[in-house]
């Protein structure tokens, strides 16, 4: 990356890359400046695709990876936080002498120390760093080693229900917290999304509610229960003095402010191994136990995957005697 900053009479240009130190240089005019940043980092790159990779380390490609691929991702604070994981814990090796024993020892070594799950993730991350270098910055690499390591099995996941009583111990609480958890109950919203509701998202005469901002980057419209609409009515009742304009979030929280609300909300009623994220899905499992099918339940929910809708998805054994009569 170049910066060039005028200092006096003269312009004063930086180059700067991943692997390589920072080179500078002085020019009379900014036209010149331009043109040497220009050529110098056009150099650097062939020279970085040249010397992959026998001389950049496996945290040289995750840094560029973090710094020129991730801000695009929805999930980037989190990918950050894996990529300082893995540089903070894999040895200082050159990528050219990676090897599958390597990956192999991270993963054991991590297993010891977090869930299956959260390893599962950081490997992917770094064979998705890996994978774009290969294709996109010219690492000569004959095959990538994670890809040829075992991932720890995952479990099939929470399978949390509320209990008989616990969800009126969730709504004991008062005002918009209780909105935010009807609401998810209602709709199986992720946190995000009920965070980011807005007042000309909702539809009162239908009945449907716009999420333009998903997981999965597909926007989609969702219907409301009479349960739903009474709650953000009350919202907008409650905040029409502090959110005077369309465009403004209905909901004050924070995505860690919920959680940690939630987190104390659950601790003082003796609420045990329950989650914000949880209400999605039990509000899945309902969806499914009204007769919806999985199509129906996909439009709402947003899974794309309907083995990933099929594991947020629980149903109740005793719940089901009832509709086979």
């Amino acid at each position: 990356m170049a910066t060039i900053r005028k200092r006096g009479s003269s312009y004063h240009a930086q180059v700067r890359k991943i692997g390589f130190p920072a080179i500078t240089k002085s020019f009379k005019n900014l036209r010149l400046a331009e043109q040497w940043a220009r050529n110098t980092e056009s150099d650097l790159e062939r020279h970085f695709l040249v010397t992959l990779p026998t001389s950049i380390t496996v945290s040289d490609v995750l840094e560029r990876f973090k710094q020129e691929v991730m801000p695009q991702h929805k999930g980037a604070r989190q990918e950050r936080y894996k990529v300082h994981t893995i540089q903070r814990l894999i040895p200082p090796l050159r990528l050219s002498i990676l090897s599958t024993a390597h990956i192999r020892e991270y993963r054991d070594l991590r297993l010891k120390a977090v869930a299956p799950s959260t390893v599962s993730r950081e490997l992917a991350v770094l064979r998705r760093a890996i994978n774009y270098g290969i294709k996109e910055w010219g690492i000569n690499l004959q095959q990538n080693p994670v890809s040829m390591v075992s991932l720890p099995k995952i479990g099939r996941g929470r399978d949390r229900r509320l209990e008989a009583g616990e969800e009126e111990k969730l709504l004991s609480v008062s005002d918009e917290l209780k909105r935010i958890i009807i609401i998810a109950l209602e709709t199986g919203m992720r946190r995000g999304e009920i965070l980011n509701i807005k007042k000309s998202h909702i539809d009162f005469v239908r009945q449907t509610l716009l999420i333009p901002l998903t997981k999965t980057d597909t926007p989609r419209t969702i219907p409301l229960s009479s349960r739903a609409i009474e709650s953000l009515r009350g919202q907008l009742r409650g905040s029409q003095n502090v959110i005077p304009i369309e465009e403004t979030t209905l909901f004050s929280y924070k995505p860690d402010s919920v959680t940690r609300a939630f987190i104390r909300l659950c601790k003082r009623q003796g609420l045990k191994n329950l989650r914000f994220h949880d209400l999605r899905h039990e509000a899945t499992s309902r969806f499914f136990e009204k007769g919806l099918n999985p199509v129906e339940v996909a439009t709402i929910t947003g899974h794309k995957d309907t083995r990933m809708l099929m594991r947020y998805t629980h149903l109740r054994a005793e719940d089901l005697v009832k509709r086979l009569g």
